[in-house]
């Protein structure tokens, strides 16, 4: 019994030997062996390195999405940022509006307040022109005309009670040409027509009698005279050079 069992363990491994060796060079189906102890599998092999690029570009294509990702992040803190600013910057342009508005108020209430403080006394103006009020410039250059129709001249000055107040004479330009011969005459205010708004002014005086009336006489204009002393006597009023 101990000489088979020696016998067995002799001949079992040399037995068993070819067969493993025969399962580990047999190729599966699909499979060639190059050598003895390495054998390939092409479809295996296109299937690992497709797998190996897909996981390539899902990996770059999740870092360029995180890049896109981090860049609009990045573009969108600069547009609030710009907007946050620009919002301050009208709330502050606003604020001094307001402000220099409230000034502008405060500035016309107090020229209101100053104005109405110093106003005149109506009675001390005349804020508008009357109807039957006359300028000056109105009448002066206005053309004088005799009854007849026959043109005199024109009135050239106005002379004025400095008392009264009252129109005195109007001083009519007679005759010469364009300026040159001409003569002043001077006719009372009250004998003389003046049309509305003293477009054209009549005199009872003929073109003749204004030609043979004298020439008027101006005085020189005076300086204010001094205070009368009681003791002593008024001196004569100095001519305005």
């Amino acid at each position: 019994m101990k000489k088979l069992f020696l016998t067995t363990a002799l001949v079992f491994p040399l037995a068993i030997t070819p067969v493993l060796a025969q399962q580990a060079v047999v190729p599966a189906p699909g499979q060639t062996t190059q050598d003895d102890s390495a054998v390939t599998d092409p479809a295996g092999d296109a299937a690992t390195e497709a797998a190996g690029d897909a996981a390539d570009a899902a990996t770059d294509a999740a870092d360029a999405a995180g890049d896109a990702a981090t860049d609009a992040a990045d573009a969108a803190g600069d547009a609030a940022a710009d907007a946050d600013a620009a919002a301050g910057d009208a709330a502050m342009e606003a604020e001094e509006a307001a402000d220099a508005a409230a000034d502008a108020a405060m500035e016309a209430d107090a020229a209101a307040d100053e104005a109405a403080a110093v106003a005149p006394d109506p009675d001390k103006v005349v804020q508008e022109q009357a109807a039957n009020e006359l300028r000056l410039d109105w009448v002066t250059g206005a053309t004088v005309t005799s009854p007849d129709g026959e043109t005199i001249g024109k009135v050239s000055d106005l002379i004025m009670d400095r008392d009264s107040g009252q129109m005195v004479a109007a001083v009519i330009g007679v005759g010469g040409f364009l300026g040159i011969g001409e003569k002043k005459i001077a006719v009372p205010w009250a004998r003389l027509t003046v049309d509305y708004d003293a477009n054209q002014i009549t005199s009872d005086l003929s073109r003749a009698e204004a030609d043979a009336a004298p020439e008027y006489v101006f005085r020189e204009r005076e300086a204010m005279p001094a205070p009368v002393d009681a003791g002593m006597p008024p001196a004569a009023p100095a001519p305005i050079q």
